[in-house]
């Protein structure tokens, strides 16, 4: 407990974040920002993750073998162009036959996705003119009312058992009291009392259909509630009695109708249709020969009023094709062919027995919806399966009321988390379908921060996009019924076609059963773990600028601002406060400093300082070192410390030798000014370089501190700068930094000495240049004094003054060096000679001098 207390004391403000991230995503999921997108992803799973659940392109014969209830008869181009009547048809002479035909074939029901709201035109207008005339001749020429001859048709269907449903809607006439009514057919066919059901269209925000409501309602009449075309088709099928009206069941959240249980969208009088396939009769326009997909058999109306009494417009398709399905008919030309073995052959080939059996027709006991599908009529609707295989594919509208009948009665609904995914905010429960969806959102944002917050941020955006992928795998699976879609579908991509082909079982998907797609909204909680994320993200990198900001105007005088950076990139925070390490120690000061103060104004002075200083601070930043303060002319400073630095006694070596060749450079540009005194063109200064154990940190009173070091390591390397004097030299380094870095650089050892204020001896050296750069005559001097060297302390003075006198030749001098190593270890040589030091001489000399 204590442990989880602690991690959310450290990590409450990305919680905050991350539960605010959540709570804005769900407010825009409440009022629907990503309903657009969660309704694309929704018809995505229907054309790309499950398919069409009937027809050839179907994965598996599950719902072929399940058998459709719907038979589409459709005005399709065919029909456009083989009805012997032109268009709108006749009620009597099409209409009325056709209701005959398919009543005689079997059908069941009957439903008429088209409205005869309005008496006939054709009809009305010769019968009017009759009577104008008042010519009895004229009556008798005239057919009967179309409108008559339909609710005739309609009254012999009934007979027959079958069922007709005409389209009605609700319309709206805002002048008019009351302004809502319902259009249905007129009175003469409502005198045959068929069933009603309205097809009023129920459209998603982006125009498509994907909901059908189970009734309408008008607003003056509240509770009565009016049927729609395809419920109504499903009652006259299934045998529901006029007197059963449907029942919301709220602890179930059914709409109970009969036997029928239907689940209802949020709480809605709609639900989603499980569309089964792409439009029935729409075929690939491709150089294969494709059939149409056939979601549902489909026949067009030139078909079933073909019989032997109806001529079609072109003879050589007039084939009396809808005799063969009623009784004691038989198509007229096959009843001419004279050979009794051909034309029973031609009746075999036709499916027509000498004996009518009317369970062998196409339509026998199937609900056949009516409706048109010929382009120019414009009767059509988006769906789910627009866009299949990315071909854009618009479904007649009668066979959108065919796919709600279908789900009906195979009882195939979607469930849905929830009960809704988008238009949240008009359910009237949607607060509890806002919280379904909120545990989701919750779960998803918590992972993307728990990984944000183990990881950097480059390798938690990979696992968050690892992490959305699953859940995209998750959604596609539960609403295949399959968990291993994603990896069937993604091998199936990647591998060879021949292979996948070979064994496509391994591949294939198999089409979820009844009931058993689960729709999951995708898009809000993918939107969660993104926000979460950036969120997160953009708040850290918020909070690293201000702390970098911080630390850049906090130690930006002592370190470079590349180092801070590098500091950030590997999460290495400076510790504050006294800590020990080893590091390494930096001292310079400027040969003869109080010469220049002699003969300088001080504003030049000044502005001479401030260029030097500068430069060689830059020098010394770029080389990683921290700056730790100036005393006058002198720079002190220090590498390793707050940042650590690998390399330390490397990059001070390398900054010693930077600045001399930066001084050389200052020197030319003075000297080409040409107004400073002779003393600036021979600048000189010295440096001395220490590694070891010291102690950095803030230091100081409570009033003032300063981030500095302290130890003998910083001693040492202070004493090591002032006694190069001594030995006229510009570099001098203990043997502590030495050791490390002996063989990327040329060294001089110069001595073994004991600094004042240190009991224990250093060994010390000159640095003289990168490893391999050297010049020749450093090389010379540096053999000769070596030589020296040894014989020096092999006491042999004589000869080691002889060695010393030719390294002093050949030593460089210039205006500011008035001594050199070798001068001194010749006058040292001179002295020990007259004053021997003994045998057991340890060779460490004492420098009497800071």
């Amino acid at each position: 407990m204590d442990v989880l207390k602690r991690y959310f004391h450290e990590k409450w403000i990305g919680f905050a974040i991350t539960v605010l991230s959540i709570f804005v995503v769900s407010m825009l999921h409440l009022f629907g920002i990503f309903d657009v997108l969660e309704l694309k992803s929704y018809d995505y799973r229907f054309t790309d993750v499950r398919g069409p659940l009937t027809g050839w392109a179907a994965n598996d014969s599950t719902y072929i073998n399940l058998g459709t209830d719907v038979v589409l008869l459709e005005v399709d181009d065919e029909a456009w162009r083989l009805m012997p009547e032109t268009w709108p048809y006749p009620r009597g002479t099409v209409w009325g036959r056709v209701i005959r035909n398919l009543a005689q074939a079997g059908a069941k029901v009957i439903a008429i996705d088209i409205q005869f709201d309005a008496p006939e035109t054709k009809s009305e207008y010769l019968h009017e003119f009759a009577e104008k005339i008042m010519s009895d001749d004229l009556r008798q020429l005239i057919p009967r009312h179309g409108d008559k001859m339909l609710a005739e048709a309609i009254r012999e269907a009934k007979a027959y058992g079958t069922e007709v449903v005409i389209a009605a809607k609700v319309a709206n006439e805002p002048t008019r009291q009351p302004p809502q009514y319902i259009a249905e057919p007129v009175k003469e066919i409502m005198k045959a009392e068929p069933e009603i059901g309205l097809i009023n269209d129920l459209m998603d925000d982006d125009g498509f259909s994907r909901q059908y409501p189970i009734f309408g309602e008008m607003i003056h009449q509240p509770g009565r509630r009016y049927l729609t075309l395809g419920v109504k088709a499903v009652k006259s099928f299934l045998g529901i009695p006029d007197t059963t009206v449907p029942r919301f069941d709220p602890a179930n959240h059914i709409w109970n109708y009969g036997d029928l249980r239907i689940h209802p969208y949020g709480r809605s009088n709609s639900f989603l249709v499980n569309y089964y396939g792409p439009p029935s009769g729409y075929k690939l326009k491709l150089e294969e020969d494709y059939p149409a997909w056939g979601t549902f058999p489909r026949y067009s109306l030139a078909y079933v009023i073909d019989t032997e009494d109806i001529d079609l417009r072109d003879p050589m398709e007039d084939i009396d094709w809808m005799s063969q399905f009623l009784p004691g008919k038989i198509p007229q030309w096959i009843d001419t062919i004279e050979d009794p073995e051909e034309r029973q052959e031609m009746m075999d080939v036709m499916g027509i027995s000498g004996e009518f059996d009317v369970t062998k027709t196409p339509f026998y006991n199937k609900i056949v919806v009516i409706g048109v599908a010929v382009e120019v009529l414009h009767d059509v609707k988006s769906t789910p399966f627009y866009n299949y295989l990315g071909i854009q594919q618009l479904t007649p509208g009668m066979e959108t009321h065919a796919n709600a009948i279908q789900t009906m009665i195979h009882d195939n609904y979607l469930n849905v988390v929830g009960s809704r995914f988008h238009n949240l905010i008009f359910d009237y429960q949607w607060f509890h379908v806002l919280m379904s969806h909120v545990l989701i959102i919750l779960i998803l944002a918590l992972i993307a921060f728990f990984l944000l917050d183990m990881v950097n941020p480059i390798a938690a955006g990979v696992l968050v996009i690892i992490e959305i992928l699953f859940y995209y795998a998750l959604v596609c699976g539960v609403f295949v019924d399959d968990l291993t879609w994603f990896i069937k579908s993604t091998m199936a991509a990647v591998l060879p076609d021949t292979f996948v082909k070979n064994n496509y079982s391994w591949f294939s998907t198999a089409l979820p059963t009844i009931q058993s797609s689960l729709v999951v909204p995708m898009i809000a909680p993918i939107a969660g773990i993104l926000v979460t994320y950036l969120a997160n993200v953009l708040y850290r990198f918020l909070n690293e600028q201000k702390d970098k900001k911080f630390l850049k105007s906090t130690f930006g005088q002592y370190i470079s601002p590349d180092l801070i950076d590098k500091m950030f990139e590997n999460k290495q925070e400076p510790k504050l406060g006294g800590e020990t390490g080893v590091h390494t120690a930096f001292f310079s000061d400027i040969q003869s400093f109080s010469s220049f103060t002699e003969v300088l104004e001080p504003e030049k002075m000044v502005n001479l300082m401030n260029e030097y200083l500068t430069e060689m601070t830059n020098v010394l930043l770029s080389r990683n070192g921290t700056l730790d303060k100036y005393i006058g002319d002198a720079i002190v400073a220090f590498y390793g410390a707050p940042v650590p630095v690998e390399d330390h006694e490397y990059q001070a070596c390398m900054t010693a030798l930077e600045m001399k060749t930066q001084l050389e450079i200052l020197r030319e540009k003075w000297r080409s000014e040409g107004d400073w005194p002779e003393i600036v063109y021979n600048m000189q200064h010295r440096i001395g370089l220490s590694s070891g154990p010291m102690v950095t940190g803030n230091m100081g009173s409570t009033m003032r501190m300063n981030y500095t070091m302290m130890g003998d390591t910083v001693n040492l390397a202070a004493r090591l700068e002032a006694s190069a004097k001594q030995y006229g030299i510009y570099i001098q380094v203990s043997g502590s930094t030495y050791e490390v870095v002996k063989d990327k650089f040329d060294w001089r050892f110069l001595d073994y000495v004991r600094v004042k204020g240190k009991q224990l001896p250093v060994k010390v050296y000159e640095l003289i240049a990168e490893k391999g750069k050297m010049n020749d005559t450093d090389k010379a001097v540096i053999e000769a004094f070596s030589q020296a060297h040894e014989l020096y302390y092999k006491q042999d003075w004589d000869k080691a003054i002889n060695r010393f006198k030719e390294g002093k030749e050949l030593e460089e001098m210039f205006p500011g060096r008035s001594e050199n190593p070798s001068n001194v270890y010749l006058k040292r040589c001179y002295q020990l000679k007259e004053n021997p030091p003994g045998k057991d001489w340890d060779g460490v000399w004492v420098l009497s001098k800071k």
